[in-house]
């Protein structure tokens, strides 16, 4: 009920999917840009910050340093989920700031970097709901 984006989207998708929907909606217009990281991929950040603690930047943003569009997140968790369906854009609800992006200088300055591509990140994250969630 109270769900960010991603998993909002996951289990939006799976219910159209198993109710046998034909359309998703979006809200927006879709073009809004999101920036989103697996979190096995900060966890292991945390490892390697502490491991390397001493040369670690006193303020440091983590994330990929880029980003994909609202439609693009849809389309890999369709994916992902196999649902076969088409999505409308529901112009009449708001489609938000159009990007929040980090600046990863610092970070890939640091020696670290995310290991996870969106769409195995998605597919985890898809397995873990259907798992440990929707069981």
């Amino acid at each position: 009920r109270h769900s960010h984006m991603i998993p909002a989207v996951i289990k939006k998708i799976d219910d159209a999917k198993n109710q046998s929907k034909d359309s998703v909606d979006i809200w927006g217009d879709g073009s809004a840009k999101r920036e989103f990281m697996y979190a096995g991929d900060f966890a292991d950040f945390v490892y390697y910050a502490i491991d390397n603690f001493e040369k670690m930047p006193q303020n440091i943003n983590v994330g990929l340093g880029y980003d994909y569009t609202i439609d693009e997140y849809y389309e890999i968790i369709a994916k992902a989920v196999s649902y076969k369906g088409s999505f409308t854009h529901n112009l009449s609800m708001p489609t938000g700031m159009q990007q929040k992006l980090i600046d990863n200088t610092k970070l890939k300055d640091f020696g670290w970097q995310h290991q996870t591509s969106l769409e195995q990140g998605i597919q985890k994250t898809y397995d873990y709901f259907l798992s440990e969630i929707r069981k």
